[in-house]
């Protein structure tokens, strides 16, 4: 999955343009090229089905062990719905983040409700949790770093994945 998402980007963004011919420029290139990648690898998203599954298994016993019950807005389900229907680019959710289980609950509810799951931008911070990132990671969520600030290579990668991201949906 990494190389197809990587080849995608690949096609669909210039990293690094093809300028000089030299052999010192063709050797900058390769390494913009590799250190360009690493970058990605640890952004990209790799939904697979059978991750999203098993982590809804696991929110719903979360859910049903930590909270008496979850209200549920139907007449809001319809309208989103009927706005993924009719949709024309991506819907874009942004919870107020005032714990890391919003965008668990919205993501549970949309994903038995039969509508689509949202890919959740997440902090790099949960690549230091195995289990965690590998479900995360499994179920849609991309990760970022908390600051862009001096790493120009990184900012384009991220704004052209997330933009290839957006064109998918």
């Amino acid at each position: 999955m990494v190389k197809i998402k990587l080849e995608k980007f690949n096609k669909s963004s210039a990293i690094v343009k093809q300028r000089g011919n030299t052999p010192q420029e063709k050797v900058f290139r390769d390494e913009v090229n590799d250190l360009a990648i690493k970058m990605l690898r640890r952004i990209f998203s790799d939904f697979k089905m059978e991750k999203m599954e098993s982590l809804m298994v696991i929110m719903q016993k979360l859910f049903r062990s930590s909270y008496k019950k979850i209200i549920v807005n139907e007449n809001q389900i319809a309208k989103l719905r009927q706005l993924f229907s009719s949709r024309k680019g991506p819907v874009i959710f942004v919870p107020t983040h005032r714990s890391y289980i919003d965008f668990l609950v919205l993501s549970t509810i949309l994903y038995y409700y039969g509508l689509e799951v949202p890919l959740i931008c997440s902090g790099e911070d949960f690549l230091s949790m195995a289990f965690v990132s590998d479900m995360l990671r499994g179920s849609g969520a991309f990760f970022m770093r908390r600051t862009f600030r001096g790493d120009e290579l990184y900012k384009a990668i991220f704004y052209e994945y997330v933009r290839m991201l957006n064109k998918d949906r």
